[in-house]
């Protein structure tokens, strides 16, 4: 037998004794690598809270939210409410939020917005209504300064049911009722001012009250609470990094990061919300990481992304985020950033993500 001959059977020989053994390991790896993911999450995930319900992380009853926003929508009637199990005080008080949407459609602006008033006193903890009054009074101002604009006013002032809104009905709902749904509120009316007005000494202290409601909400007992997290780590995240804010020096790089992250890590502990919203999460918390300088596990969290969810938005997100250069990445990202919050038809503080 020839030297050749004998090397190419020892080979084979090999690979025989090898071809049972990569199967086992694969398996040995991947149920490795799903107890990490499980236990503490191979990207860095934070631990969730010890004894952290449902209830306490405002995911509960995504389906009833959802089917609120499509009766706000007109695309659902009061007894898809009543089958969907909405209480009965919830249903009345969006029967008179819609009512308030309809004289806002007829011109009759103010008394639409006093009648949406009326209907969320009547449920002033529920997340969708509290949220239309606010996407209400954002579409209407910003309306106002379209029109001002093309009229070259130069310091438009909103006429007073508008001027001050919606901080001063929120601020005067909390003082009947202390519910973290209305300070949520509170919080992400100061964005939507920063949104319609972003030159920076108006941006600035927006964003820093903003922050400093959702960092009051979250340590009063609510340190799971999603909507305040992913608030307040959108707001980091947004802040320019070559800017130096009143409390940058009591933030840490990772702050937007470590908040997006424990959104993601309660979302899958209660496997909550839809795969729309943990891409949206997931693209989020990936620009976090580009801003804490770890490109890395930046795209490792885009390409979860694209993996959740094939919808148009996300590929496109995740596509713009794999052509930028590590040179240039903390740029490209601000500038997709500046683009995001531009946006102003479906404003980023619109809660309706959360549901639909």
């Amino acid at each position: 037998m020839s030297e050749v001959d004998q090397t190419v059977r020892s080979s084979r020989r090999s690979l025989r004794r090898w071809s049972w053994r990569w199967p086992a390991a694969a398996t040995v790896f991947v149920l490795l690598a799903a107890f990490a993911w499980f236990r503490v999450g191979m990207l860095d995930l934070p631990a969730v809270p010890r004894g952290l319900s449902l209830a306490d992380t405002g995911l509960a009853d995504l389906e009833t939210l959802k089917a609120l926003d499509d009766f706000l929508g007109g695309s659902s009637s009061s007894d898809a409410l009543k089958k969907a199990g909405v209480p009965r005080d919830s249903i009345s008080a969006a029967e008179m939020v819609y009512a308030g949407f309809e004289l806002i459609r007829n011109d009759e602006a103010e008394y639409g917005l006093e009648m949406i008033q009326s209907g969320v006193r009547r449920a002033p903890a529920n997340l969708v209504l509290c949220n239309a009054y606010r996407m209400a009074v954002f579409k209407l101002q910003r309306e106002f300064l379209q029109r001002s604009h093309a009229q070259a006013v130069l310091t438009p002032a909103f006429p007073p049911y508008l001027d001050n809104e919606p901080m001063e009905f929120f601020e005067a709902l909390l003082g009947e009722h202390d519910a973290r749904e209305i300070r949520l509120h509170l919080a992400l009316a100061w964005v939507d001012r920063m949104l319609l007005f972003p030159a920076l000494e108006i941006k600035a202290p927006s964003s820093v009250e903003a922050v400093g409601i959702l960092t009051s909400l979250l340590d009063d007992g609510n340190a799971g609470y999603v909507p305040a997290l992913f608030a307040r780590g959108l707001n980091r995240l947004h802040r320019p990094a070559r800017l130096v804010w009143p409390e940058s020096q009591s933030t840490s790089p990772d702050a937007a990061a470590r908040d997006i992250g424990l959104c993601i890590a309660i979302g899958r502990r209660f496997r909550a919300g839809s795969s729309r919203l943990h891409a949206t999460l997931a693209i989020a918390l990936g620009d976090s990481y580009v801003k804490a300088g770890r490109l890395g596990v930046a795209r490792s969290w885009w390409q979860i992304a694209q993996n959740l969810s094939d919808e148009p938005g996300t590929r496109d997100a995740v596509r713009r985020r794999y052509g930028w250069q590590d040179g240039d990445i903390l740029e490209q990202l601000e500038r997709d950033l500046d683009r995001a919050r531009s946006a102003l038809d479906e404003p980023m503080t619109n809660l309706a993500m959360m549901w639909n």
